[in-house]
């Protein structure tokens, strides 16, 4: 069939929504797999010692846990070298902020916006807020008795009042906006940073609306992601390009704004007096001469890793990381010393795995936060972390390299199982910073990437690398304005297939792009499920298209002529596929489906999975095994169907 009359057939097959639905077994009536079962629970997908905050009660350090179970707020002794206090929070997934008062650590929880009060001297923990209509509380500033709150997704800023426990609403911030990443506060103003398009907006503590105070060279980032303050002035930084401004407070239209070289979002940040600010980029700590606008990097903690916290202790700068580590920098003399609160004390806890890749048939890879978990098939149970910077969204391998696509650097990266290397190859770019899914073509050895777009940006991308050349190429909007969340390829055909998923607030139906896997070149456009938000998944098997949607509808479509075949339902929510030789095996957060791909039969092979909701389905297939890999709570569990 020659591309026009492909190009006809799929605009009647997708948009006009003609499917042929076969009989929809559902979920619950879905036969049980009638042949021999094998299941092994291999243990905690990926152990972590991750947080996302720290500062300081007195003289010592503590830590909250991030995206572990359970949650721990940690204190510590680092002369004594050991944890003084352990103590579990019994709500909410971590901490992005946290702050002292006297003897009294607050934590403002995500997931659940709760805000909890830990007294150092009688070790009691308590909640004292939670914020209706919130998941997130982004930051949290302290003045006079009051903690200012900035949460999402209501956008708003809040007041705590720690004598009464009351919570005062103060108003969305940005008409519009979901995010308030960043606050501080002084004795009469309220300053809020705004995002996902990045706003700094005033508000009087008194009351009256929010004033708009950004500068506009800042207007087109995607967020005022850091604030801190001086007497006379308060300093922003942006994700997006990496700006600073410096704006006096008294007269917010004098300012003055920088980029530090090759810096794309700055991180948290501590004023030191009135000159000079600190502030973390990546694994980095800089400096930021406030009156002549110049920054200069100053110290790095490792690699991998992000700075989480800056303070300014007794003369010098005090960065907390990612990893549960603290560096502290001497300005006099440049030298910066680590402490490893893990090493302290600081439990290892189940993290909420981001992707799994089976790999010659004795080895399976997790991906994780700050690294990837490598667990060895012969020895159950034990595990090596390679260390890795941001969260390992998708992983293909192929022959002795596993290739990852990472958050939030758009990048790809190759390990060798062979050195235990591992080497970026290329970063995404084009406003990209989220990879969702990867493909093989192992045909013409291509490596294809679905990605969405940073925050506040529209348009995601389908990225194809060659492996030999290491030639990438970016086609940006393939499917106009939404993001690509899942990819497939035919390399009979030489197609790519790139599943969308739309903008919040949008009602047009996800779609597939059908590309040229070589030139790019476009062919068409299918809509296989009217209505759905997102192509969750892609795979193709002999000369069928399948793929899922966000609510868990099946469907194949041929893939000469584009036309959808038939459609049915075999979850309420996301599901993913994989191909293990010419079968096809699905994963939703409860059950893994075998699919029979001539009648989309459904056969459930193990049921009860019970994954954390808050992750998507993950599962993997390793040829030379036979085996398929899936999450089941946050544990990684090996099954083999027989035939």
């Amino acid at each position: 069939m020659d591309r026009r009359t492909f190009l006809r057939t799929t605009a009647v097959a997708g948009g006009a929504g003609m499917a042929l639905s076969i009989g929809n077994p559902g979920a619950d009536s879905a036969a049980y797999a009638d042949t021999g079962v094998t299941k092994v629970d291999l243990g905690p997908a990926t152990l972590a010692c991750s947080t996302l905050n720290g500062g300081f009660v007195g003289d010592k350090p503590y830590i909250v846990s991030h995206l572990l179970t359970p949650t721990r707020l940690g204190v510590f002794d680092v002369a004594a070298g050991r944890a003084d206090s352990l103590t579990e929070i019994p709500s909410g997934g971590g901490a992005w902020t946290g702050l002292v008062d006297g003897t009294t650590i607050y934590i403002g929880t995500h997931t659940v916006a709760d805000v909890y009060a830990f007294d150092t001297v009688k070790g009691a923990l308590n909640r004292i807020g939670r914020v209706p209509g919130a998941t997130y509380i982004w930051d949290m500033c302290q003045v006079d008795g009051k903690i200012y709150l900035g949460t999402y997704p209501d956008g708003k800023v809040w007041e705590l009042d720690l004598a009464s426990s009351a919570l005062r609403d103060l108003g969305v911030a940005v008409p519009g906006q979901t995010y308030v990443r960043s606050i501080v506060a002084d004795a009469t103003t309220i300053y809020a940073g705004v995002g996902s398009h990045a706003r700094l907006v005033a508000l009087d503590r008194s009351g009256g609306a929010p004033r708009d105070i950004t500068p506009p060279e800042l207007v087109a980032e995607s967020f005022v992601y850091q604030l801190t303050q001086t007497a006379t002035h308060v300093i922003a930084g942006t994700h997006g390009s990496g700006l600073i401004a410096i704006i006096d407070k008294s007269d917010p239209s004098s300012y003055r704004v920088v980029h530090p070289e090759g810096v794309i979002t700055i991180g948290k940040m501590a004023a030191a007096g009135e000159g000079e600010v600190y502030f973390g980029a990546g694994d980095s700590l800089w400096h930021l001469d406030l009156d002549g606008g110049i920054t200069r990097k100053v110290g790095v903690t490792a690699a991998g890793d992000f700075v989480t916290a800056v303070h300014i202790k007794d003369g010098k700068v005090v960065v907390f990381t990612n990893s549960a580590t603290m560096w502290t920098y001497d300005p006099v003399s440049g030298a910066m010393n680590m402490a490893d609160f893990q090493a302290m004390g600081m439990p290892t806890a189940p993290e909420l795995p981001q992707s799994v890749a089976g790999h010659d048939g004795r080895r399976v890879y997790v991906g994780g936060h700050g690294g990837v978990e490598l667990h060895d098939l012969a020895n159950p149970g034990a595990t090596t972390r390679i260390r890795l910077a941001g969260e390992t969204k998708a992983m293909t391998t192929v022959g002795r390299y596993v290739y990852m696509a990472t958050y939030p650097s758009g990048s790809i990266v190759r390990h060798d199982t062979k050195t235990g290397r591992t080497k970026v190859l290329a970063v995404i770019g084009n406003e990209q910073n989220r990879p969702g899914d990867t493909a093989y073509d192992a045909r013409r050895r291509l490596l294809l990437v679905g990605s969405s777009p940073d925050y506040g940006k529209i348009g995601g991308a389908l990225s194809i690398f060659n492996l030999d050349t290491h030639q990438l190429q970016v086609y940006r909007n393939v499917v106009e304005g939404h993001a690509i969340v899942s990819t497939a390829t035919h390399v009979g055909r030489g197609r790519a297939y790139a599943g969308s998923e739309r903008p919040t607030g949008s009602t047009a139906s996800a779609a597939i792009a059908v590309l040229d896997s070589t030139s790019g070149r476009k062919y068409a456009e299918i809509v296989p499920v009217p209505n759905a938000a997102s192509i969750s998944s892609l795979a193709v098997v002999g000369e069928v298209l399948y793929g899922t949607t966000n609510k868990g509808v099946l469907f194949a479509v041929d893939t000469g002529t584009g036309a959808v075949l038939a459609t049915t339902t075999v979850a309420t929510a996301r599901v993913d596929l994989v191909v293990a030789g010419q079968r096809l095996y699905a994963v939703s957060h409860q059950r893994l489906l075998r699919i029979t791909p001539r009648t989309l039969a459904v056969e459930v092979v193990v049921d009860g999975l019970a994954t954390d909701p808050t992750s998507f389905p993950m599962l993997s297939y390793d040829k030379h095994n036979g085996a398929l890999y899936t999450i089941t709570g946050r544990n990684l569990l090996k099954v083999t169907v027989g035939s």
